[in-house]
């Protein structure tokens, strides 16, 4: 170790020098551990430094050049890890760095499967209903989870037509008139509260300027 004669080196020999005095002098073991640990931490930090030892290099993932790892090395914010420019993504009008390519991936994997998630309950949902009511129905059978999330998109608009409620967890899709199979032209987006009421009435069609599950409706629908 003294062939590279530096302060880390140093300060590890005495150390040493230092344990080996106190045990001279009869100290306990279980009085020298806290030492001990200083010499185990300060040997690893010897033997990681390529300087000292060249093939540990190879091992090391952050650059030990300290003008390297300011140039090409970030931050992620996601992981609290230091990784290279490469793992980001980088746009030419960024201002600040973001999360690294990996992170962003599985974020954006996690919203993709609980966007789905709800839209597949949406479905399940809708076809039991559908086989509860034992009239051969068929249309809610073909559905795929890409269907209902376009008519609970683009046709209601992620929201129930009575409360605007958007919590996709609390909405149904169900027949507008009960007495028709339901279809993407005989249906309606409510909460599960309001699906259920709507089903006791007896006729849908007919309701038009009065107060329908407790809301003022002003129009028909069809």
């Amino acid at each position: 170790m003294m062939e590279h004669d530096c302060k880390l080196t140093q300060e590890i020999v005495e150390l040493i020098d230092r344990e080996a005095d106190l045990l001279m002098r009869g100290v306990q073991n279980c009085n020298l551990e806290g030492l001990r640990k200083r010499i185990s931490t300060l040997f690893l930090q010897y033997i990681k430094t390529p300087t000292f030892n060249p093939e540990v290099a190879r091992l090391l993932k952050v650059p030990q050049d300290s003008a390297v790892f300011r140039k090409n090395i970030y931050f992620c914010p996601s992981c609290k890890s230091y990784l290279p420019s490469t793992e980001f993504s980088l746009s030419a009008n960024a201002r600040t760095i973001g999360r690294c390519r990996k992170c962003s991936k599985l974020d954006n994997e996690a919203r993709q499967r609980e966007e789905f998630t709800k839209y597949k309950l949406l479905l399940k949902q809708l076809k039991k209903s559908e086989a509860d009511y034992k009239d051969d129905a068929k249309i809610a059978f073909l559905l795929q989870q890409e269907d209902i999330q376009y008519l609970v998109e683009n046709i209601w608009g992620s929201n129930s037509a009575l409360s605007a409620c958007d919590d996709l967890y609390e909405l149904a899709m169900v027949r507008w008139n009960k007495y028709y199979e339901w279809s993407p032209w005989n249906c309606i987006l409510l909460t599960k509260e309001e699906a259920a009421a709507h089903l006791k009435l007896a006729n849908a069609d007919q309701v038009t300027n009065t107060v329908y599950l407790g809301f003022t409706v002003t129009f028909l629908y069809v």
